[in-house]
């Protein structure tokens, strides 16, 4: 079953049934859900799926998916790029309805084999574009994608009549995946999956979310135990101090002085670091809030993806306790600090829920100094901000009264003047001596569910 991938299967279908060529990439991280997507929105395609293979094995693992179509020997062996491609013309030359090709995980051809690319730019220019076939380019590293498919010196730059990143589902999609007793718990759940298909149906078999963690996160041999090493361990020859600073920034450090400080690295060196982490989407580059104008302060860095966040502050550091079985004391170090965890995948499902209720165009956060507001959006001349708390205490007027302070110092930063100013407090354990009003707007975990 397709959940909220309505747009993404309208721009397949519609590119799928278009009458002229099309070279499509796909792209997204791993076990988002883009091969489901492909294979359930594509109604006739040839399918082929890359590896770390070499180039002869991959090929001619290919050329296995289409022997039948030609009655070639079950024994032929081909041994360039070339000859595969010729043989994929005579397939659509035999199969008048099969217009449409996806290569899988296609990153890793080009990986072992750096010629591929300029030999699928040729027999795109000169023949598959002159058919009308739609190959789709599928990959999951999102940042390798970018540099051999998407930037100007690619091959294929200027070739590609469309690109579609898959992203993971926002907080009210993830939450169909699930059947838990508590709401709290879908909260916590998707501070531990970030909405990644194949991580939610994971815990869709349990009633709790403790249970959930525990038999699918914290067992030895459950594939999440090392699913983070996977997700990054290809992106660099040299992972260890990128690992160190992924631990750092998990734990909520989120300016370089302080990164480069508890990771070891000179911080001389950690920007380096940085921008090939944001440059491979590991890391996300933060800037306060603005209008208009790009603000001068610094920006913050922060894992974006919630699965990474929590392994590389929980699991990545406690593997040896995992492996050895001691899920009490793995648990008692995840709960001392799990409060501030969830508390910022609280803040991202507030945001969320602005786009989705609220239409903000839109949304983030800001700060400046000592000072800042969990949510800041706007629409028309409306300001939206918003306090969050994911905490055990009611939030009551005295969490506003800071907030509209704060506010004086955001509408002189943002140079605004006449605008509107509406007031969203968001929190985990409800209200008590507030009331709802056309400027106040009271959300507990109950109205997410709304």
């Amino acid at each position: 079953m397709l959940i909220d991938r309505e747009k993404e299967c309208e721009f397949l279908r519609r590119k799928a049934s278009s009458n002229r060529a099309e070279l499509l990439i796909v792209y997204g991280r791993r076990r988002v859900g883009k091969t489901f997507l492909l294979q359930n929105c594509l109604e006739k395609a040839l399918f082929f799926t890359a590896d770390l293979s070499s180039s002869f094995q991959l090929m001619n693992r290919f050329l296995d998916e289409i022997k039948a179509i030609l009655k070639l020997p079950a024994t032929l062996k081909i041994s360039s790029w070339d000859e595969f491609f010729s043989l994929l013309k005579n397939v659509f030359e035999t199969r008048k309805d099969l217009k449409t090709v996806v290569f899988d995980e296609f990153q890793y051809i080009p990986m072992r084999d750096e010629s591929f690319m300029s030999v699928l730019q040729r027999w795109w220019d000169e023949v598959f574009s002159k058919m009308g076939i739609k190959m789709i380019l599928c990959g999951s590293y999102i940042g390798m994608i970018e540099k051999i498919a998407l930037t100007q010196n690619s091959p294929l730059y200027g070739r590609r009549t469309g690109q579609y990143q898959i992203l993971p589902l926002d907080f009210f999609n993830s939450a169909k995946f699930l059947n838990f007793e508590n709401e709290e718990d879908y909260v916590k759940a998707y501070s531990v999956t970030g909405g990644i298909p194949l991580y939610l149906l994971e815990f869709s078999e349990y009633r709790d979310f403790q249970t959930a963690l525990v038999e699918k996160v914290l067992t030895p041999g459950e594939y999440l135990v090392e699913e983070g090493r996977f997700l990054t361990l290809e992106e660099f020859h040299d992972p260890s101090s990128y690992y160190s600073i992924l631990q750092v920034i998990a734990q909520g450090k989120t300016v370089p002085s302080e990164i480069a400080n508890l990771s070891g690295i000179d911080f001389k060196s950690i920007n380096v670091y940085l921008s090939r982490l944001v440059e491979l989407r590991l890391v996300e580059k933060e800037l306060p809030f603005s209008l208009t104008r790009k603000p001068k302060r610094k920006p913050r860095y922060y894992l974006s993806d919630e699965y990474l966040r929590f392994y590389f502050r929980y699991i990545y550091p406690n593997k040896e306790l995992i492996y050895r079985g001691l899920r009490e004391e793995t648990l008692r170090r995840i709960d001392s600090t799990f409060n501030q965890h969830v508390s910022f995948t609280f803040e991202k499902i507030a945001r969320q829920y602005m786009v989705r209720n609220v239409g903000v165009e839109k949304v983030g956060r800001w700060w400046d100094k000592d000072m800042e507001i969990d949510l800041v959006g706007v629409k028309g001349n409306t300001l939206y901000v918003g306090e969050c708390k994911w905490s055990n205490k009611k939030v009551d007027i005295r969490v506003l009264n800071r907030l509209r302070n704060k506010v004086a110092y955001l509408l002189k930063d943002l140079r605004v003047e006449d605008f509107t100013v509406v007031y969203y407090l968001f929190s985990k354990s409800g209200f008590e001596g507030l009331k709802e009003t056309e400027e106040v707007k009271l959300v507990d975990l109950r109205d997410l569910f709304q």
